[in-house]
């Protein structure tokens, strides 16, 4: 009496998220797709139910930023960090960050909002001659 156990062909989309890591819980991975666009091979969709199979391309936008994922696997179960990122490849482009050239920044003396630090109030009373 063996058991076939056959390969899932397709996932939910808010579960496929939520065992890839990027959402903390389904319900999250759910309000997300219900209130993004997320895209599934170019497709926008606002439905967690939608099926989602092997070679199949993500486009999900989060923080400003699009993130590109190509489904490589379906997952079982969610499990830990390093066994998820074996379920998909990021395609995502790397952005260059930004240089700070454009404005001085001297780190020695910080703008401050507040009472002074005590080495500021020496530096001050020594200005003004007191002791």
């Amino acid at each position: 009496m063996a058991l076939d156990i056959q390969e899932k062909k397709t996932i939910r989309l808010d579960l496929y998220l939520f065992y890839i890591r990027l959402f903390k819980s389904r319900n999250l991975a759910t309000k997300f797709i219900t209130t993004s666009r997320v895209r599934i091979a170019g497709q926008v969709t606002q439905k967690p139910h939608k099926l989602v199979s092997i070679d199949d391309v993500l486009t999900i936008p989060i923080n400003d930023k699009v993130k590109i994922l190509k489904i490589i696997n379906i997952p079982n179960r969610r499990g830990p960090f390093l066994e998820s990122i074996l379920y998909y490849e990021d395609l995502t482009p790397i952005e260059k960050k930004e240089t700070t050239t454009d404005k001085k920044v001297n780190l020695k003396f910080v703008e401050r909002v507040g009472r002074p630090t005590k080495l500021e109030r020496r530096q001050t009373d020594k200005l003004m001659g007191r002791n």
